[in-house]
């Protein structure tokens, strides 16, 4: 706490300097170790003189390190010990691990005050060294903001963030973008890759597939599904995809054609190098709808030697019944030897 003039000593029990009266001198220079002290006021002080207790105020005051009897000593009189009590009124620093809760008016709270001024309350959190640190602190004065924020009951799981319900309680949960990664898959002579019903839910309305795959050999590519997660493929031709068939030699083919799966690469022109990937982006809108569910791909693959072939579609699943597994796999023999396919939920 803040004091007028020199602020009390803690626990400071001295015996001063011995001082020898002089005949007709009532003021005295007190020191401790030769050096003058000031004592916070005569009532600190316990003052024998001629073996008797003197009483602060009334047989002697204090003024700095200045002692002044009521009357002046004379020859003969002995000042016998002055003692010092330091602060008797404050306990001084309390020991490691005796303030608990129950001495602490704010129990089970412990507030940070600010300032009074422009300050706002902190709590700083050092490190093991104590050389830095971070810091917790309230909002300003003029937001005039009361709240409490309470934290999981359980711990994080990687790549999460805090968010608040509203009133206060944290929880940890996914980062709420318009994108979200659910599955990032790099290729190494795979013979598919497959996002099953943990991936493929009702959580999502849109999904983007982006695929740059280098095949084992001339293959094309293609978007299955299944309605059971994968157990059985679908086999119907009710995929009904609209192709737009652009060439380096400026010839464009359109056609509409209707099987059990979309080729991504046209259902006539499979990719032929092994050393330039095939590149596509995929939409599939409200697969787990019991609707159609809407189909849209832009890509490009070498049709032919120096021949680029850019595939454009867009179409329909028309199945009365929910998806939960899309596979994306060559439609040969040919396996995926390198790339990365990777699957985002769109909300």
């Amino acid at each position: 706490m803040p004091y007028i003039g020199k602020q009390p000593e803690i626990g400071a029990y001295k015996k001063l300097d011995s001082i020898t009266a002089v005949n007709g001198q009532a003021s005295y220079t007190l020191q401790y170790n030769s050096a003058n002290y000031s004592p916070a006021s005569a009532n600190h002080l316990i003052v024998s003189l001629n073996g008797v207790i003197q009483a602060p105020q009334d047989s002697f005051t204090v003024s700095g390190s200045t002692l002044t009897f009521a009357s002046n000593l004379s020859t003969g009189d002995s000042i016998d010990f002055i003692l010092v009590l330091g602060d008797v009124l404050n306990i001084g620093t309390p020991s490691d691990n005796t303030v608990t809760n129950d001495k602490l008016a704010t129990a089970p709270t412990i507030i940070s005050k600010g300032d009074g001024s422009s300050t706002d309350g902190a709590i700083q959190l050092n490190c093991s060294q104590n050389t830095h640190g971070v810091k917790i602190k309230s909002p300003p004065h003029s937001a005039g903001q009361s709240y409490t924020l309470t934290l999981p009951s359980t711990a994080p799981s990687a790549n999460k963030f805090l968010q608040t319900d509203g009133s206060g309680n944290l929880s940890f949960a996914d980062a709420s973008a318009d994108m979200v990664l659910l599955s990032d898959n790099t290729l190494s002579g795979a013979s598919s890759v497959n996002f099953d019903n943990t991936l493929i839910t009702s959580t999502y309305k849109m999904y983007k597939i982006y695929i740059i795959v280098y095949p084992s050999a001339t293959a094309g590519l293609g978007l299955y599904y299944s309605l059971d997660n994968g157990s059985t493929m679908n086999s119907t031709s009710n995929v009904r995809i609209g192709h737009e068939t652009s060439y380096t030699t400026n010839t464009a083919y359109r056609n509409v054609n209707v099987n059990s799966y979309w080729a991504l690469t046209g259902y006539y022109y499979q990719h032929t190098s092994t050393t330039i990937p095939m590149m596509y982006e995929v939409t599939v809108w409200n697969p787990t709808a019991t609707a159609y569910t809407g189909l849209l791909s832009y890509g490009v693959h070498l049709s032919a030697t120096n021949v680029y072939s850019v595939q454009r579609g867009n179409g329909s699943i028309e199945s009365a019944s929910a998806i939960n597994y899309i596979r994306i796999a060559p439609n040969t023999s040919a396996n995926m030897a390198s790339g990365s396919i990777k699957l985002y939920g769109v909300k």
